[in-house]
């Protein structure tokens, strides 16, 4: 087995998947089970006009950043595939070591130069967001408080005194519980109308991932509401009517 095969056969399957938007062009960002923030490397090479399988070659050749080359695998309008990915804490020195002098044409190495100076900057924000959601401290109680059995009429004040104490803490805990978000089920429906209208429209799947971000504002589509699905429904079905019209 050779060393591409051996390490395509550890694909990692990401925890978190998402695409940035940077100077107008997708960028696919995973974060890896070991928490660890990657960049998928067909993106960023596409975008930079670079030959994904030769910066692979080059990064396998370079000692200080091989070992932070993986294997993921990523959700694409085709189904699953199994695509190279950088850890972040590697790509500064990637980006940094291709040599702009080497490259003739003009508007290419201005793109390079770009993503050299303020590519990073973008992918530690988006790493940053992660950390973030990650450390909101879990307040709620693990188990729902049930609520408290109304005292009769005639009950003395200290019993409608507690009756009501204990209500405060069951309408505390309703307000604080965290809403359900999307079941794993509809996530995979939102990636097929994701291609319906990708097909349709023309727009990239990561302007879609975007767009719908931005309508339900959200980090991640991941993170909407299970009790919003008919509005992602309805939004999703409003989207493909525009794009049949055009």
């Amino acid at each position: 087995m050779s060393d591409e095969q051996e390490q395509e056969s550890q694909e990692l399957i990401p925890t978190v998947q998402d695409t940035i938007i940077f100077n107008g062009k997708p960028l696919v960002v995973v974060r890896l089970p070991d928490g660890r923030p990657g960049i998928v490397l067909r993106w960023i090479c596409e975008n930079l006009q670079l030959g994904p399988a030769a910066q692979v070659e080059r990064i396998k050749r370079t000692e200080v950043i091989t070992g932070d080359l993986v294997y993921v695998q990523v959700q694409t309008e085709g189904g699953f595939q199994t695509m190279p990915t950088l850890v972040l804490d590697s790509v500064p020195y990637w980006l940094a070591t291709i040599d702009t002098k080497r490259v003739k044409d003009a508007g290419k190495r201005r793109e390079i130069l770009h993503y050299q100076k303020r590519a990073v900057a973008a992918l530690y924000d988006w790493a940053s967001s992660l950390k973030a959601v990650a450390a909101l401290p879990k307040l709620v109680p693990a188990e729902p408080i049930t609520e408290p059995t109304r005292p009769a009429s005639d009950a003395s004040l200290e019993e409608w005194i507690e009756y009501h104490q204990q209500m405060v803490a069951v309408l505390e805990w309703r307000r604080d519980i965290p809403p359900e978000t999307l079941t794993p089920a509809h996530q995979r429906r939102i990636q097929v109308y994701v291609q319906q209208l990708s097909k349709i429209s023309g727009k990239h799947s990561g302007t879609i991932h975007n767009d719908l971000k931005t309508a339900f504002d959200v980090p991640r589509y991941q993170d909407i509401p299970e009790a919003e699905w008919d509005k992602v429904e309805q939004w999703f079905k409003m989207q493909i009517e525009r794009g049949r019209k055009k």
